[in-house]
């Protein structure tokens, strides 16, 4: 079976175990991320994501000592113009300056009074091969062995919007050392199934290297793709969904949508987004005991929704990728 428990591990001690569904926050698309994260402190109690570019300039401030455990991103989303799949555009981001220096220095002041993992450097006009994407995030925050490493593979050149799966199996030894590997998800494919296909392909290699490193997800947090990936062997996953829409009943619904339908007409937008915010973190950590349940049972009854549909996507990446 692809989708497997696997551990996060710091000083060869298992801190946490996959799957993990983590909310992220970010001030690209939600310039008020700081009183966002102060609304959640009462909810969250497992892990979640923030941006070192936003500690950078203060857009957040720490301790997040509500979480259990934290993952600081590299920066790379904010400082670009680029997009999840999810985002609808509706709040211009103008990047400002972000550079490997500044990254490191953002990590060397890092003191976390909880576990987290800290991600490679990232910026969307930096283009490097895969072996010196991996030599680059080894030589991060040199020195620490109070955090968790994780490296987040890009794509090569400028003129590439995908990364080279062949690419990434030629170094595929190179991740050994890793507590995690990322992608995005829209730089894993074109489309789900393919983007299932490749996730299962890295998985198979790194199961044949002896590799037993979690996969991580960029900007896959909802009610219907996660599952998926997770099934083709990917392990943790994170993103803006949760922010941006409404979790009901298997389906991604625009906000104002659900307010209207199950809230009312009347209902104002800053009390939908609350509402909003605390089912959505409820359905995730739902859908992730439904996760780990699955690996249990091997039951796709497992899933409250759509677990029939997850088999029949299952059945054709095994397919294609030979079982």
């Amino acid at each position: 079976m692809l989708a497997r428990r696997r551990s996060l591990r710091l000083n060869g001690q298992e801190v946490e175990r996959t799957p993990l569904l983590v909310p992220s926050f970010s001030s690209k698309g939600f310039p008020d991320v700081s009183k966002i994260i102060e609304y959640s402190t009462e909810m969250i109690e497992g892990s979640m994501l923030v941006s070192a570019y936003d500690l950078h300039y203060e857009k957040i401030k720490p301790p997040f000592d509500f979480a259990s455990l934290l993952f600081l991103d590299s920066g790379g989303y904010e400082a670009s113009k680029d997009a999840e799949l999810s985002d609808y555009g509706d709040k211009e981001h103008i990047p400002q300056e972000w550079s490997q220096e500044m990254h490191e220095a953002v990590l060397a002041g890092w003191a976390p009074s909880i576990p987290s993992i800290i991600i490679s450097y990232d910026h969307p006009k930096e283009k490097l091969p895969i072996r010196e994407q991996i030599r680059r995030a080894e030589n991060m925050a040199p020195g620490r062995t109070d955090v968790m490493r994780e490296i987040l593979l890009k794509p090569e050149t400028e003129t590439q919007t995908l990364i080279r799966l062949e690419s990434i199996i030629e170094n595929i030894h190179g991740f050994a050392n890793f507590s995690a590997i990322g992608v995005t998800e829209k730089e894993i494919g074109n489309s789900v199934l393919t983007r299932m296909q490749n996730i299962a392909r890295f998985r198979l290699a790194l199961d044949k290297a002896g590799i037993e490193v979690p996969l991580h997800i960029f900007g896959s947090l909802d009610t219907v793709t996660t599952p998926l990936y997770f099934l083709a062997g990917a392990d943790i996953f994170d993103g803006l969904t949760w922010l941006r829409f409404a979790f009901h009943q298997g389906q991604t619904l625009y906000k104002q949508n659900y307010g209207a339908l199950h809230l009312g007409v009347k209902t104002p937008a800053h009390v939908i987004d609350g509402r909003c915010w605390n089912s959505n973190y409820y359905y995730i950590t739902d859908l992730e005991l439904e996760m780990r349940r699955f690996l249990n049972e091997g039951d796709f009854a497992s899933f409250r929704y759509h677990g029939e549909q997850f088999r029949a996507a299952l059945e054709s990446v095994r397919e294609a990728v030979g079982g």
